[in-house]
């Protein structure tokens, strides 16, 4: 599904959303609840293939995914575990080795800094600091 700023997305929520490489972390995290949020996490993933002809985060399953976005993203903040609901999820993450951030230029190097600042927006780990639909169509 791709972002639909007029549908409400409360209510019934699926348990199986996106396919793996496209898959936001709050789905992988949380047993519960996710916003119109992990479909900017996925275009956002489109958008480095697109870069690159490769995907960005091709895990095999669902821990090689986790480590593969924390491989690039390096690991969250404090504040970006608040986001994460399960307790089981946040300990395990917290128990992971400290991992810096990938400089997108180093990923990238050949992409118009425009491109990597809207990326930079969309994949960011903390889904309430994840650029909104509307602000990443305006994006330059």
């Amino acid at each position: 599904r791709v972002a639909d700023p007029s549908h409400d997305h409360t209510g019934f929520l699926t348990e199986y959303v996106a396919t793996r490489w496209y898959r936001a972390p709050e789905i992988m995290l949380n047993s519960k609840g996710y916003t119109k949020s992990i479909d900017i996490w996925s275009v956002g993933c489109i958008l480095a293939e697109m870069l690159s002809n490769r995907p960005i985060f091709p895990g095999k399953h669902y821990l090689d995914q986790l480590n593969h976005i924390l491989g690039v993203l390096g690991s969250p903040t404090e504040a970006d575990l608040e986001c994460i609901i399960n307790e089981k999820a946040r300990s395990y993450l917290q128990s992971l080795p400290y991992k810096p951030k990938v400089p997108w230029t180093k990923i990238f190097p050949n992409a118009d800094p425009k491109a990597l600042d809207l990326l930079d927006k969309m994949l960011t780990f903390n889904p309430h600091n994840r650029i909104e639909v509307e602000s990443a169509l305006a994006h330059p």
